[in-house]
This record gives C-alpha cells, sequence and structure tokens, in this order.
C-alpha cells in the first residue's frame, strides 16, 4: 500500500508541475523561476543531509570527482532543461508542456542505443521510439501548418530540447561515479541554481520581490516534484523496480491535462490527445519487458 501511495503521490507533484510552472512565469521572469526552483530543491536536500548525517564529499584543496560529475549533470540535465521548460511555459499550455516532457524516456532509448553497450535497440524499442517521434510530430504539426515556425512551434521544440537534455543526463549518469541518491540530487540542484541565477542576472537582471501567490508556488515547485520528488522516485525505484515506477511516465501527463482543465481552463485540441496517446503508447512499447536497474537513476529526467 505504501508502495502504490508513493507513485501516487510523484504522480500528481509531477504532473501538478506544470501548471505550477504555468503560473510562476505568469508573475515571474522565466530565468528566475528557473533559479528560484533550484536554490529552494538545494536547501530542502541540503537540510535533509544533514538530517540523515550525511556530509558533501571533499571540495578542497582536491574536489572529489563527485563535485565535478554531478554538478556538469546539474547543469546540463537540470538547469538548463528548467530554463527551457520555463521559458516555454510563457508560450504554451500546461497540457502541452506535460506531453513534450514525456517524449524524454523516448530520446534515453534512443541515446542509450548510440552510447551504452547492451542497451541496443531492437524492433519492438524501434517501433516505440517511431511512435514517440510521430507522436511529437503530431504535436507540432498543427501549429506549424497554421502559423509556420512562430512562437508556439518554438516554445515545443525548446521543451522538446529539454526533453532531450534530461535524457542525455540519465545516459551519463549510468557511466558516473555512484554516490547516495540526496548527496547527488543535492549537487545537481545546487549546480544548476547557480547556473541559472548566472543566465538570469545576464537575461532579466536582478530578481523581483515576487508576490505571495508566485512566490509559493516556486517555492512548492522546488520543494515538492524538484527535492521530495527526486528522493520519493529514487526510494521506490530501490523498492519495487523500474518497471513499476516506469507507470509515473503514462500517468503524469494525463494529470497534467486534468489539472490544466480543472485549474487553468486549458481545452487540449484533438492533435494534442493524439500526440499523448502515440508518445505512450511508444514509451510502453519501447519498455514492454522493462528490468529492474542495478543502481538508481539520477534526478536527472524528472518532469519540468
Amino acid at each position: 500500500m505504501l508502495d502504490w501511495s508513493v507513485l501516487v503521490a510523484l504522480v500528481v507533484v509531477w504532473g501538478s508541475a506544470f501548471a505550477g510552472l504555468k503560473i510562476a512565469v505568469g508573475g515571474l521572469h522565466p530565468a528566475w523561476v528557473a533559479s528560484m526552483r533550484l536554490s529552494t530543491a538545494a536547501l530542502a536536500l541540503f537540510i535533509l543531509m544533514q538530517g540523515r548525517g550525511e556530509r558533501p564529499p571533499r571540495l578542497w584543496p582536491r574536489p572529489d570527482p563527485i563535485w565535478s560529475t554531478y554538478a556538469l549533470l546539474g547543469v546540463f540535465g537540470l538547469g538548463t532543461p528548467f530554463l527551457l521548460f520555463s521559458w516555454a511555459a510563457t508560450e504554451l499550455p500546461s497540457a502541452v508542456l506535460a506531453i513534450c516532457n514525456g517524449v524524454s524516456p523516448v530520446f534515453t532509448a534512443l541515446f542509450a542505443h548510440a552510447f551504452l553497450a547492451g542497451e541496443r535497440l531492437n524492433g519492438r524499442k524501434s517501433v516505440g521510439v517511431s511512435l514517440g517521434l510521430i507522436g511529437f510530430i503530431a504535436l507540432v504539426a498543427p501549429d506549424l501548418k497554421t502559423n509556420g515556425l512562430g512562437s508556439a512551434v518554438v516554445a515545443e521544440l525548446a521543451a522538446l530540447a529539454g526533453a532531450a537534455l534530461y535524457a542525455v543526463a540519465n545516459v551519463v549518469t549510468k557511466q558516473a561515479p555512484s554516490a547516495p541518491p540526496v548527496l547527488s540530487a543535492f549537487i545537481m540542484c545546487l549546480a544548476g541554481a547557480l547556473a541559472t541565477a548566472a543566465a538570469a542576472l545576464l537575461w532579466a537582471g536582478p530578481p523581483p520581490l515576487p508576490g505571495l501567490k508566485v512566490g509559493a508556488v516556486v517555492v512548492a515547485l522546488g520543494l515538492l516534484p524538484t527535492a521530495l520528488g527526486t528522493v520519493g522516485y529514487v526510494w521506490l525505484i530501490r523498492r519495487r523496480g523500474a518497471l513499476f515506477t516506469s507507470f509515473t511516465t503514462y500517468l503524469a501527463p494525463v494529470w497534467a491535462i486534468l489539472i490544466g482543465i480543472a485549474l487553468l481552463g486549458e481545452r487540449p485540441a484533438p492533435a494534442e490527445y493524439a500526440a499523448l496517446a502515440l508518445i505512450l503508447l511508444g514509451v510502453g512499447i519501447a519498455n514492454l519487458r522493462g528490468k529492474t536497474v542495478e543502481r538508481p537513476p539520477s534526478p536527472a529526467g524528472q518532469p519540468a
């Protein structure tokens, strides 16, 4: 029962993150949304580490290699995708953001084929990857046909790039030095927060003081889907394995659409439902015979 409770909690917090992102960028520059969200997550994870008696690895005078590895993953596997999704949220409904994020497992299978021995695409996985990519084309095609390379299509491509970076980070992490999950998540969030803060200063200048509602949403995004969601995800995949945990991939976008309809008044187009169906079908086929991982994955790959 506890396993299912954690699974449902992950679906709710990850699926709700896209609506939260839409609210946050309505009152705060998207770059500062990404930075403040990661800063909140890093602080929460640091406090959790202290409570567990864990200490960061050596940083001076000779840094432990864990710092450089997970810091790079934090910049390119968390910070950059968060920037891309935050900017895309200024142009796209939360449901479309969730659908774009759903392509990440398809990219993971594709990149794993290219860079990881023993994870080659077979016929079944190739069909799944193809369906997932066709699903994204089905999402973009109506906007491309109507408006050409307008802001909506550019935002969809930015979100797709964010999903691809999540996938790259998942693949790279399989070759990274082993580290406790809370520690690796802390280093990634800290590095991502610093990188996005620098980008935000260059892009938008000093941060304004957000309103109470927007500030609360940003803090919630940092605490729930980014920090605690990561810990819950790693706990669940260790306890029940990748196949059980992969249900979050299917259910979170559906929950995101329902939240977008209920809270934001969004009305997804038929093409968006078709795209979601194709992407989830592709992910399902590609992972039909899921295997339990030997080592828990990194925080990368989480929904935006």
